[in-house]
């Protein structure tokens, strides 16, 4: 059976690329408050939707020592992404599922540079395009996937978060070591995070082959050896 390929997004932390400091952007000019009505931390509270109203994000600061990059590292929330026109411009011919772009004033020695907030939905509804008796997951530390304490069968999507809770009494969580999607799932998305089991940003080949080709810089690329998606087309 043909797979489809797809990749991990990883954040560049080749100095040569993205200079020393990582995350490049983890605060802000002088006069610009996250917190104030409609600003960044506005949107931590849109994770599956979208905000009525165009966020102002006119005041990000690069840190000291990195590099202007095409996609640019933050400590922000993980549905949020900084990214170049250039980016900007090539993403928005891929499917990226439900997703905003917002202008964004990124500013370097208090020079500023026209950037993007990529808005992605973080979609639940991922979870029900999964096949889980085929699929692998563990009984982990409430807040450490790194540890294992066994495996468990899980059946289905409500097997899955019934199970969920009954660890949670305990301390503990469920999370996936390999998702095996079923023939539901939307196969034309390029760009998608599998919310509960797993906090990678997955990308498809054909869009890390296009941002490489373009020599877009700040991302880097990872199989995604956890992901099995059985495919119907090739793209």
């Amino acid at each position: 059976m043909l797979m489809k390929k797809y990749y991990t997004i990883n954040e560049s932390l080749n100095p040569q690329i993205v200079g020393k400091d990582f995350p490049q952007c983890h605060d802000f000019i002088k006069g610009y408050n996250p917190y104030a009505e409609h600003a960044l931390i506005s949107l931590y509270d849109y994770i599956d939707a979208f905000p009525d109203y165009i966020p102002y994000l006119d005041g990000f600061k690069l840190a000291g020592s990195a590099k202007l990059t095409d996609f640019v590292s933050s400590a922000f929330c993980g549905n949020l992404f900084i990214v170049s026109e250039r980016a900007r411009q090539l993403l928005e011919t891929y499917n990226l599922g439900p997703h905003r772009f917002y202008s964004l004033g990124l500013y370097k020695r208090n020079v500023r540079h026209n950037y993007y907030m990529l808005h992605i939905i973080i979609n639940p509804d991922y979870t029900e395009d999964v096949n889980y008796s085929q699929s692998i997951f563990k009984e982990c530390g409430e807040y450490s996937i790194d540890e294992n304490f066994g495996y468990h069968s899980i059946s289905s999507r409500a097997d899955f978060f019934a199970k969920r809770e009954e660890l949670k009494i305990v301390g503990r969580n469920l999370w996936s070591e390999k998702i095996v999607m079923s023939p539901s799932f939307d196969e034309s998305l390029d760009l998608f995070m599998i919310v509960y089991f797993n906090s990678d940003n997955f990308i498809s080949e054909r869009l890390k082959n296009a941002i490489e080709s373009e020599g877009l810089n700040g991302w880097e690329f990872t199989p995604a050896v956890n992901l099995v998606v059985p495919g119907r087309f090739n793209f």
